[in-house]
């Protein structure tokens, strides 16, 4: 008999490296279902209380956390346990008064940044797709799944600021020289520095940039970019 897609079991020996949690303490993992991030860049919410934020001390807590309402995600209750949280996810407590922005470390690996009450009800979220529909319109897709009509200039790889959960945009971080982003993999992930120059594209290589952080100057490739402007400082 075939089977009816993967498994929905994950050993933490298997677990994607963007997850930082103990690997041989347990056996099992929850797996992210699908959804607004790639399982290889996400986690569950269940793993994020217990293990990553520590809220609980079990799965069963976790669980009971969720189901009650006790865990935002972009500023609406999530109440599936395997729901994936991923790059840039606004993750909110409010019954104890703790925001969280997702970045990455310098291992390319999940990283809680701690946020203010403000600072949770906006989302960056880096520009994917582009397209036209009908009526003349131009539809933009981003990292975390979303699309948007917006008429508005924007291009690809440009970041949009979000208000969560209306999903209004408040205005655009433009990809170009002097722009300050976020490193999100290769050799300088989890990196915030500044755009020195914009590479074009030769033959089948991946576009590239220069960037400066510090006294160090590195190039890497275009699409690792995130630009936060200074919404990170």
């Amino acid at each position: 008999m075939a089977g009816k897609g993967g498994s929905p079991h994950l050993k933490r020996l298997a677990a994607p490296r963007y997850v930082h949690v103990p690997r041989k303490r347990f056996v099992w993992l929850a797996k992210p279902m699908p959804g607004t991030h790639s399982a290889g860049e996400s986690v569950a919410l269940v793993t994020l209380v217990r293990d990553i934020l520590g809220f609980s001390d079990n799965a069963r807590e976790a669980r009971k956390i969720i189901r009650e309402g006790g865990v935002l995600v972009d500023g609406r209750a999530v109440k599936r346990e395997r729901f994936p949280v991923g790059l840039m996810d606004v993750v909110s407590l409010p019954s104890v008064k703790k925001f969280y922005r997702v970045s990455v470390d310098r291992q390319g690996r999940m990283k809680l940044v701690e946020a203010s009450e403000a600072g949770s009800d906006y989302k960056l979220c880096v520009v994917k797709r582009k397209g036209n529909v009908r009526g003349s319109l131009t539809q933009i897709g981003l990292h975390d799944g979303r699309n948007l009509v917006y008429g508005e200039d924007v291009r690809v790889g440009d970041t949009v600021k979000l208000s969560v959960p209306a999903q209004k945009v408040l205005g655009v971080i433009q990809l170009k020289e002097s722009a300050k982003c976020l490193v999100t993999k290769g050799k300088h992930a989890g990196v915030l520095a500044t755009v020195e120059r914009l590479h074009p594209r030769r033959s089948r290589r991946d576009a590239e940039a220069t960037l400066k952080s510090g006294e160090e100057e590195f190039t890497t490739v275009k699409k690792y970019l995130f630009p936060v402007g200074g919404e990170l400082d």
